[in-house]
């Protein structure tokens, strides 16, 4: 004990041990009687019994089953014994097929992991509200900017001065804006060679179509792409797989419709001269993370392993085959009535991208239904 702590230490107090003994075998819940599947069915009928269902299917749990997306269902139980030969064929964080997340756990050092990107969403008109906004959540914990420019959004030519404040080699920005937007950038990192790795130009030519019926052009995006080399770690290119679930598309048309996009950008960078490495490279993918945390999980790692195929299949280096991923909580889960149950829905969203390996993570405000949120 050091003299400042006999100093403040009272007569009576418990000698604190310098280190605590951690037992070796550690059994939770060990003072209870250990129980069977099989008890645990008998519970279930017993339950589903007293509410009225005479015929129970066998085992009986399988009436509890959730269909959760097409053609799957997730049971009410797993235990180890479910898990069969699982743990193998999900591979290991970092490597092919990516299942397990595109990042290994620690940093390159062996070190204490970098944790996920919380990205923010900014689209205030009002230029002096929104630079308010970005200074409070970069000094509470947001790790990068994700703004909306245009019209009814942040002025493209205000840019400059809402960023005037942040540091870009710290905090990666990310843009929703189309062409526009990204020159607007471009301008105004042009010469810099410190910007932070995971900024995005946002460029969805295909998304904007979908959702808009606008045309789309995708020969230009090479251009912007070689561009954007000049900065290393900024992409070019975000799919955005919202798009298709704001429109109503289950997890599985989400994937496959951002898978399509995705193709379909790869040709047009590669026809532009890009090699197929530097393609995949430009690329970012959005996915939006419901309240169902099981089908978000699923549905995350299922686009990593299917990018990672498509990857294989083009020829690129097993350095650029991990897909990234940004998960935004999903906007059609939220409701506009009592709105303060959206807390929760975010909550389980957000838990389901992290666990899902989701890169970059943007939770939205629980009011967003309503409009532009404020402080």
């Amino acid at each position: 004990m050091s003299p400042s702590e006999q100093h403040t230490a009272h007569p009576g107090d418990a000698e604190v041990p310098a280190e605590h003994e951690v037992p070796q075998d550690l059994r939770l819940a060990a003072e209870f009687p250990a129980a069977d599947r099989g008890q645990w069915r008998d519970l279930v009928s017993a339950v589903l019994r007293k509410a009225g269902r005479e015929e129970l299917p066998d085992p009986a749990e399988d009436a509890l089953r959730v269909p959760v997306a097409t053609g799957v269902t997730v049971a009410p139980l797993y235990t180890a014994e479910d898990a069969g030969d699982l743990p193998a064929a999900v591979g290991v964080p970092g490597l092919a097929p990516f299942v397990r997340g595109a990042r290994a756990g620690a940093d390159g050092d062996g070190g204490v992991p970098g944790g996920w990107d919380a990205r923010q969403r900014h689209a205030h008109p009002d230029v002096a509200v929104t630079k308010e906004a970005i200074a409070a959540d970069l000094e509470n914990g947001v790790t990068s900017l994700w703004l909306v420019l245009g019209d009814e959004a942040i002025p493209v030519d205000a840019l400059g001065e809402v960023l005037a404040d942040v540091y870009l080699d710290l905090a990666p920005v990310s843009l929703s804006g189309g062409l526009p937007a990204a020159e607007a950038f471009l301008s105004l990192v042009e010469g810099r060679d410190d910007l932070a790795a995971g900024s995005s130009l946002g460029l969805d030519p295909l998304g904007v179509h979908a959702s808009s019926g606008q045309p789309h052009d995708l020969t230009g995006l090479a251009d912007v792409a070689r561009r954007a080399a000049a900065h290393p770690g900024l992409r070019t290119v975000v799919v955005d797989g919202t798009v298709f679930h704001d429109a109503g598309a289950s997890v599985v048309e989400e994937l496959g419709c951002a898978l399509a996009a995705g193709v379909a950008y790869l040709r047009a960078l590669t026809d532009g001269g890009l090699s197929v490495d530097e393609a995949f490279g430009q690329l970012e993918f959005r996915y939006a993370a419901g309240a169902d945390q099981f089908t978000t999980i699923a549905g995350l790692r299922a686009a990593r392993r299917l990018w990672d195929r498509v990857a294989e299949l083009s020829g690129a280096s097993p350095d650029v085959r991990a897909q990234r991923q940004h998960a935004v909580t999903s906007s059609v889960m939220t409701t506009r009535r009592d709105p303060w149950v959206n807390m929760l829905r975010t909550t389980i969203a957000c838990f389901a991208a992290g666990v899902g390996g989701a890169d970059v993570v943007t939770v939205q405000p629980f009011d967003a239904a309503l409009g532009l949120p404020d402080a």
